[in-house]
């Protein structure tokens, strides 16, 4: 699916002069992005790159928070099942390969890390999870130099649903990002890469050690 990556080049980029407003959408209260105290930068490149010593002390990665919708919501299965239904991009193949798997994938994920920055190659993410309600309000993650940031591997996002980070550190070969549950949310987190691995290194943990899969991937 990488060659769909510009079709959407225009909606959310920020030399855009146009915002992809879906109808029908709740728009959702956000809060103001938080910046986690750090002496890193985003999103200028690493210059501290780790080894891959397993017997390495675990390094503390700071992150942004540019998007929180606490009060978020996927919406219900059938107002999804709709959605899709009237899209032309998907239609009635929702239920066929390799959509239908995709589909169960996003829709049941907690947490969908980025490594590159291009809308179209963002779609099935977006509206396979149901994030699509929440389009407008991520936009504000994409200004200035970050589409440019993520394309060139200095920055890092994940998106969280149901989930908070508690904890995020590099430990040994990967970052562990630990996640504690919640009731509704939608929290947007980007951070310095500190590898150039072509798949993110991480796992997600919840704060009694049970690993909670990353959809992780270039769509």
């Amino acid at each position: 699916m990488k060659a769909l990556k510009n079709i959407f080049t225009g909606n959310l980029v920020i030399a855009s002069s146009t915002i992809l407003i879906l109808s029908g959408c709740s728009s959702p209260a956000i809060t103001e992005p938080t910046l986690i105290p750090t002496t890193q930068t985003i999103p200028e490149a690493a210059t501290n790159r780790p080894t891959s010593s397993a017997s390495a002390e675990p390094q503390a990665i700071a992150f942004e928070v540019c998007s929180h919708l606490p009060d978020w919501q996927r919406p219900s299965l059938d107002v999804q099942t709709a959605e899709l239904s009237n899209n032309p991009r998907y239609g009635s193949g929702i239920q066929n390969e390799p959509l239908s798997s995709l589909f169960e994938q996003f829709w049941h994920g907690s947490a969908i890390a980025f490594t590159t920055y291009g809308l179209s190659a963002r779609m099935e993410p977006t509206y396979l999870s149901g994030a699509w309600t929440a389009i407008v309000e991520m936009e504000q993650c994409y200004g200035g130099a970050k589409p440019d940031a993520l394309n060139q591997g200095q920055l890092a996002e994940l998106w969280l649903m149901g989930h908070v980070v508690q904890d995020f550190q590099w430990s040994g070969d990967r970052y562990e990002v630990t996640l504690e549950p919640t009731s509704t949310g939608l929290q947007v987190i980007q951070f310095e890469r500190l590898e150039t691995d072509d798949t993110l290194p991480i796992v997600g943990l919840a704060p009694n050690g049970t690993e909670i899969p990353v959809v992780r991937g270039d769509w």
